[in-house]
This record gives structure tokens, sequence and C-alpha cells, in this order.
């Protein structure tokens, strides 16, 4: 399989604004610490969540290996640094909060979050956003494009598999399983799937990313047509996550 081009990704992004729930996590997210807590936005992408602790008075730093990123969140007021989350460049017990949001799965994911680990504070908090086969084998890209049922069943780790890894080395584990309601027309939903505003989109073949955009625009003609699908989520939170 092919790396995803993170540049061109962040080029995308443009017709990946984020939702109102999107920035509504990150704020409760904040809202839980005390003011000016450290919190570590690994493959924060932008930096759309570091800009929304920025705004609440904490401390944090976004981490991504991708420098167009990184550029794009200098607007926000944004600290940034170059580098991967599994060699994270942080002193141990740094953090209030290590915050992945659909980045897990760029990478070794146990290396990640053995960094995630090592950086936090004794009393911080770990908290994953990610996907499972409920979303991406029934997701509505699924359904025009098939392969990436399979390409995202490699990405993606397990999430029982990374639950259970947490649970062997801190005190406390819960996960939930929120779901996110999306509305966007025809006319916003097609020129982003063809900039490729999700990364395995880039993984697809040439012929099968052609021919399911074809499809999707024979079927909304109308570029006023609304489509709705949904966004299910797993969310793993481990606290008290010294090691």
């Amino acid at each position: 399989m092919s790396d995803v081009d993170l540049d061109r990704l962040a080029s995308a992004y443009e017709h990946r604004p984020p939702s109102s729930s999107s920035i509504g996590r990150a704020e409760q997210a904040g809202l839980r610490l005390t003011p000016g807590a450290r919190i570590l936005d690994a493959g924060g992408g932008p930096g759309n969540h570091s800009a929304v602790w920025e705004r609440q008075g904490h401390d944090p730093v976004l981490l991504d290996p991708s420098m167009t990123m990184l550029i794009g969140s200098r607007d926000r007021g944004v600290t940034g640094v170059r580098a991967t989350a599994q060699a994270m460049p942080f002193h141990p017990r740094l953090f209030a909060l290590v915050w992945f949001h659909l980045s897990i799965h760029y990478g070794d994911w146990m290396a990640s979050v053995d960094e995630a680990l090592r950086v936090i504070d004794g009393d911080g908090r770990i908290e994953i956003w990610t996907l499972g086969p409920d979303h991406y084998e029934h997701s509505f890209l699924t359904s025009w494009f098939p392969s990436i049922a399979v390409i995202d069943g490699a990405r993606f780790p397990d999430p029982d598999k990374v639950t259970t890894y947490l649970e062997n080395r801190v005190a406390r584990v819960s996960v939930t399983h929120p779901i996110e309601a999306v509305v966007r027309t025809a006319g916003e939903w097609i020129p982003a799937i063809e900039a490729g505003f999700v990364s395995t989109l880039q993984l697809l073949s040439e012929d099968e990313r052609r021919s399911g955009i074809e499809a999707i625009r024979r079927r909304y003609r109308d570029p006023s047509e609304q489509i709705a699908y949904e966004l299910r989520f797993t969310r793993i939170v481990a606290d008290g996550a010294s090691p």
C-alpha cells in the first residue's frame, strides 16, 4: 500500500472545514482541564482543535509530520512541532492531555500509544477518536468506493485491541461510540472527493476512483441536493495514564 501524501491532504482540507461537532469535542476536552494545561494535539493537521484550546487559555502543541499542515496552523496562533507520534520530541510527563483525533492510524499505533504514555502527566488523560469496522464497512464513501472497507480495515487499528493495550498500562479506560450526523450538498461533496479530502481516497486505484466519482455525479446531478451520512466514532479515554 502506498503512503499517504500529507501535504496533498493538507491542500484538500479546504474541502474539510471542521464541523461544529468536531469543535465541540475539543471544547469539552479543554473544559475538563485546569487553565493553562499543556495539551499535545498528536497528528492534529491544520490545528483546528489546538486553536480551540488556545482560546480557552491552555498551552497546546500541535505535532504533525507535514510542514504544510504546520504552516497552515500558524495563522491560528498555534505552536507546531514537526515530528511523528511514534517519536515525540518531548520530555516525560509533560502534558495533561494527549489527543489523537482520527490520527492514531498513521504509523505504528502501539508506538504512538507508548509515546503518549511516556509524555503524559501521571494524572493526565489520553483521548483517542478513531474509526472501526462499524463505520468504514458501511460508510457513504464505501458505498461508492468498495475498496475503502479493505484499505481502512488494514490502516485503522482494531479499537478493541487499542483498548486492551491501554487497559494493561493505565488506571482507567472507557469506551464510547458517538455518532455525528453530517449533511452536505452534492456541490460540496463531489469537489471534496475529487480533491481527496479523506486520506484513504489517495490509496484507491485510479480506475476505482474515476468510476466512483462518475457514479456519484450521475446520481447527484443537482449540486444543491443534500447528502446525509453518519460518522460512527469509537472514543477511547485513558485516565491516570502514567505507566
